[in-house]
């Protein structure tokens, strides 16, 4: 996500109720240096959202979403596709994902963690892992791999194995 994104979002909400940014600082508990370094993209506002949309009078999602910085859906699979082809057109189901993945690679997608073969690579509780078919892969990172028609996750090591994609981050669900 991209902070100059969300800091567009802050000064054009904050121009419409005239205030100035160190009267929205004092409403949300900063210095007007930080409402600067916000609305410039230079600092993270999130951990400040609920403050700042409180301030502004808008929802946390009018933050986000007012410059494109809200989730897009992505193909989910619940089960595995025939051959392994993780594209659009062989699932149903979408998933919400944030927008810096769309940016690294449009066809990223999610996978259900029940589908993966559980080891010490990847959390054992349930959720998602996102993967890039055509991020590039280094040494250390963490790849999807078809093993024996299951897939499993590995530390790619150059082994002449052949991945599925970059496993670009994983969403873990606490019930």
């Amino acid at each position: 996500m991209e902070y100059r994104d969300i800091g567009e979002s802050i000064r054009k909400y904050r121009r419409r109720l005239n205030l100035t940014q160190d009267q929205l600082a004092d409403r949300v508990g900063v210095t007007w240096e930080m409402i600067s370094r916000y609305e410039r993209g230079e600092s993270s506002p999130m951990n400040k959202l609920d403050k700042l949309s409180n301030a502004l009078n808008i929802r946390v999602t009018d933050l986000l979403s007012e410059n494109g910085c809200a989730d897009y859906n992505i193909p989910l699979f619940a089960k595995i596709p025939k051959a392994f082809e993780f594209k659009r057109k062989n699932t149903t189901l979408s998933y919400n994902c944030p927008r810096w993945l769309i940016k690294l690679d449009p066809e990223v997608f999610a996978i259900d963690t029940q589908l993966v073969i559980q080891d010490k690579e990847i959390s054992s509780k349930e959720g998602y892992l996102f993967i890039s078919p055509n991020s590039e892969i280094k040494n250390s990172d963490l790849i999807l791999i078809s093993d024996d028609s299951k897939l499993r996750v590995e530390v790619f090591n150059n082994n002449g194995v052949i991945p599925i994609g970059k496993v670009m981050m994983q969403e873990v669900i606490f019930k």
